[in-house]
């Protein structure tokens, strides 16, 4: 398998501009000691329910689990709906870099797949985009062309 080098890319800054809703995933699954027989089917992979994350589903309904810290770090926490769902939204001075591919491959970051030796695979299809922080360039993800284009606004460097 040949995975994506980030390096290569040429990476452009934007801000995140729709919000999302978010549960501990301990709320969901409540069985700690079933969590890793399930799957979160995310649009670029099926990963391992984490039992410390948070399972988030953005405007367009597209689902993945990211840590309390990170989602903090980026969002504000505004109210909780009655379904007990956060409802978050970006924070004004969150901004990621991100480049978009034309070509379809896979990408290695902290959440994803495992296939054999590789773990934390992401998929990517013509026209997606990586994203990654601005700061941790480990933290690097997959999002949907669409998804980006309607939840992403460029912003000067």
């Amino acid at each position: 398998m040949e995975l994506l080098d980030t390096n290569t890319l040429t990476f452009k800054v934007a801000k995140k501009t729709k919000g999302l809703r978010a549960k501990p995933m301990v709320t969901l699954l409540v069985d700690r000691t079933v969590m890793s027989k399930f799957l979160v089917d995310t649009l670029e992979a099926k990963e391992p329910v984490h039992a410390d994350a948070m399972f988030c589903i953005g405007e367009s309904n597209d689902a993945w689990q990211q840590s309390a810290k990170k989602l903090l770090s980026k969002y504000t926490v505004d109210a909780i709906d009655p379904e007990g769902w956060m409802v978050c939204n970006p924070k004004q001075e969150s901004s990621v870099e991100f480049a978009q591919v034309l070509f379809e491959g896979f990408l290695q970051g902290i959440w994803g797949e495992t296939f054999g030796e590789y773990k934390n695979i992401q998929r990517y299809k013509l026209g997606d985009f990586v994203v990654r922080n601005r700061e941790d360039h480990t933290d690097t993800w997959v999002v949907d062309q669409k998804i980006f284009i309607n939840s992403y606004t460029e912003i000067a460097g």
